[in-house]
């Protein structure tokens, strides 16, 4: 079965085109975004707030899910979203047993995530940029899974990515 690769970092860290660049390495390559998944819920809740814990879980459910299948299909699948380490355990449950999965944390300073997300979204989004680039600081055993992004433009960093490919393979079936 393909790889499924998880992409994740703060807002503005650059994980859609990161992703977007790594799933067109292969001629069958998908880019699974997962923003989209959080525009379903008619009456959403903000994803940084504790009430939306199972808002959250179901969102990163059919996501799994959905890469999943595409795996299933002989697909490499690149998920970009926002899965910080404690969502993994739920998220690889609903992945396809045995899929070969990697988990990348994308970083770059604060700084620079406000900026590009400012110019994106315009300012209202500063308080979720700054709880997600706190929430990612310390992974713990997933240390190695971190990977510094600013300062490297996509080409390099998808470069860099590939050739250190291995550090990023998650232990265990999924």
């Amino acid at each position: 079965m393909p790889r499924i690769t998880v992409v994740t970092g703060a807002p503005g860290t650059g994980k859609t085109t990161f992703s977007k660049r790594l799933a067109a390495l292969d001629p069958r390559g998908i880019h699974v975004v997962s923003d989209v998944f959080y525009g379903f819920p008619a009456h959403p809740v903000d994803p940084t707030r504790p009430e939306s814990h199972d808002q959250n879980t179901a969102i990163v459910r059919a996501v799994a899910r959905s890469a999943g299948a595409f795996a299933e299909s002989g697909w490499p699948v690149v998920l970009d979203g926002i899965f910080g380490p404690w969502f993994l355990p739920e998220l690889r449950g609903a992945l396809p047993e045995g899929a070969p999965v990697e988990y990348v944390v994308l970083r770059a300073p604060l700084d620079l995530c406000l900026r590009r997300v400012r110019e994106r979204d315009g300012t209202g989004a500063s308080a979720k940029v700054e709880h997600m680039h706190r929430a990612l600081t310390d992974l713990g055993a997933l240390s190695a899974h971190a990977m510094e992004a600013g300062g490297l433009d996509p080409e390099e960093l998808v470069g860099r990515f590939v050739a250190e490919r291995e550090r990023f393979a998650l232990a265990g079936a999924a």
